[in-house]
């Protein structure tokens, strides 16, 4: 089964997660799926423009205990991370809103496929996915070492 995702996730593939998360329409080129993604990501900025902000970050301390020889023990707080202060676009989740709408318009639907295992990897001929093909429960997807990925859908 497919996988809504909240949000833009465009073609990244998550790190640490090894899912592939995309926009996806059954029987579009890559190529295709880029160019209109990045032309849902260039109207998102033209309409819903940087906004930049800052917040403070405040650091943390622990408490420590220090003993001397003659057991006269003093408690002292020990900042541990430093303060801080954060610049973040406070527009981004707006926008990320407006190019999921967008590319829905255009007949996408966000979708993430898990990785696949071991023994389909090693049953697959590699190649990078051009066309997006038909999806299944078994779907699953292969990050390659150019960075791109390939789409699969092994037999029941």
């Amino acid at each position: 089964m497919l996988y809504r995702v909240m949000g833009v996730l465009g073609l990244s593939v998550l790190a640490g997660c090894t899912s592939l998360s995309l926009f996806y329409k059954e029987g579009t080129p890559v190529q295709r799926l880029n160019a209109d993604l990045g032309a849902c990501k260039q109207k998102g900025f033209e309409t819903i423009p940087v906004d930049q902000d800052t917040r403070f970050i405040p650091g943390s301390e622990t408490p420590r205990t220090f003993c001397d020889a003659n057991g006269y023990c003093q408690t002292v707080w020990v900042q541990i991370t430093p303060d801080r202060i954060e610049t973040y676009d406070a527009n981004e989740g707006l926008r990320e809103d407006f190019v999921e709408a967008c590319m829905a318009q255009r007949g996408y639907q966000p979708v993430r496929l898990p990785a696949c295992n071991d023994a389909v990897v090693r049953e697959t001929t590699l190649s990078p996915t051009r066309v997006l093909p038909p999806l299944s429960a078994q779907s699953c997807a292969i990050r390659l070492k150019t960075g791109q990925y390939q789409i699969v859908t092994p037999p029941d």
